[in-house]
């Protein structure tokens, strides 16, 4: 047997026979329980063999996360366009999938109302032009005597009226949407306000539309979100301008990465999770709205986290311990309380270590097989 020494006191729990010769042996795993602490001593052969690192233990590496979401548009860089008026479609000039600039005509829309307004423009207009020339022959004959200050007053109170109703007419055809000095009256040009492509086209020449109609959906597609749910237990280590890399199964060869450009501010009642937008290039336009995406989210370490490998943990009983060393070729199992579990075989510390503290890095599972056969006294 090899020479392990116990220091402090160990509960040991067997299985009782109960008067039966073929009770199952218990599990030594389980039977040990610690109830302070306890130590190895190893000889200088046994040292040499048992594998045994010991080393300091600090911060926690950066954690990945792989979370999954769907590529949406920026709401910013997508344009429904329709008419504000009621009319039919005379003309349609693009289709879908056709690049457009901002300010392009997509469709032209025949229209009696926006016809109406016009008309009452031109004649405002008209009739401002008149007022102006009045005014200007009022001021010149009032200079000269031969028109009283009275008549020239009310030259100009009438062009004050004749700019007002001008005034009213164009503000009419801006709540059309439509341009006062039209080259095509009664025609209203369904104009794209942005850049990008046509994504969407319901425009059908003839058919009546108003101003519900949606019919064009333009997008600019060089710019991409990813909104993603995180859970709240992460929120502390995310924060913007974080890098994400996205992998598409459609486009394995693509190396896609983007940035977070917002967390949310209100966790879910039910899913304990917040939403994270992730802002993507979408540099050649091969990456489409709706595809199914899977982002991996680098989470650094807090500062004041702890965190050891999995190989420096073991169960005595019901207690999770590591092994410190304790002396020349001596080694105490202390107990910890260890928090989440996180990829690359870590474990977070919440109890038991601080910084800096020697711990068995590996080789623990060979310490803890000294101190159980210690326990149950024989050689193995």
């Amino acid at each position: 047997m090899l020479p392990t020494r116990r220091l402090l006191t160990l509960t040991v729990t067997l299985l009782a026979a109960c008067g039966e010769a073929d009770a199952p042996p218990a599990d030594r795993s389980a039977a040990v329980t610690l109830t302070d602490s306890a130590v190895v001593v190893l000889d200088s052969a046994q040292q040499a063999t048992s594998g045994v690192v010991v080393g300091s233990i600090g911060g926690l590496p950066a954690d990945t996360i792989k979370l999954t979401g769907t590529l949406s548009f920026d709401p910013s860089r997508i344009s429904h366009v329709g008419p504000r008026i009621q009319g039919r479609i005379r003309a349609v000039r693009v289709a879908i999938g056709a690049p457009v600039a901002a300010g392009d005509t997509l469709g032209l829309l025949d229209s009696p109302e926006l016809g109406a307004a016009q008309a009452t423009w031109a004649k405002a207009t008209a009739s401002r032009d008149v007022a102006v020339r009045n005014l200007e022959r009022a001021e010149r004959l009032a200079k000269d005597g031969i028109v009283s200050e009275r008549r020239r007053l009310e030259t100009e109170a009438e062009l004050r009226e004749r700019e007002a109703d001008l005034a009213a007419a164009v503000q009419a055809l801006a709540a059309f949407g439509a341009e006062p000095d039209s080259s095509a009256p009664g025609v209203f040009p369904l104009r794209t306000p942005i850049g990008g492509e046509v994504v969407d086209q319901h425009a059908v020449i003839g058919e009546v539309v108003g101003p519900e109609s949606e019919l064009f959906t333009v997008g600019d597609l060089s710019r991409l979100w990813l909104i993603l749910d995180l859970y709240e237990t992460d929120i502390g280590r995310v924060h913007r301008d974080a890098i994400v890399h996205v992998r598409v199964e459609a486009l394995p060869a693509l190396d896609i990465v983007g940035h977070i450009s917002y967390v949310g501010a209100v966790v879910d009642s039910v899913s304990r999770s917040v939403k994270v937008r992730v802002e993507i290039e979408n540099r050649g336009r091969q990456l489409k709205p709706g595809m199914f995406v899977q982002a991996s989210l680098v989470l650094p370490s807090l500062p004041h986290e702890v965190g050891l490998p999995n190989t420096a943990v073991q169960r005595l009983g019901d207690t999770t311990v590591v092994f410190v060393p304790d002396g020349a070729h001596r080694y105490r199992a202390a107990a910890v309380r260890l928090g989440r579990e996180q990829a690359g075989g870590w474990r977070e510390v919440l109890e038991g270590l601080a910084p800096g503290d020697s711990v068995v890095l590996a080789g623990s599972f060979a310490l803890k097989a000294h101190l159980q056969r210690e326990q149950f006294g024989g050689d193995e």
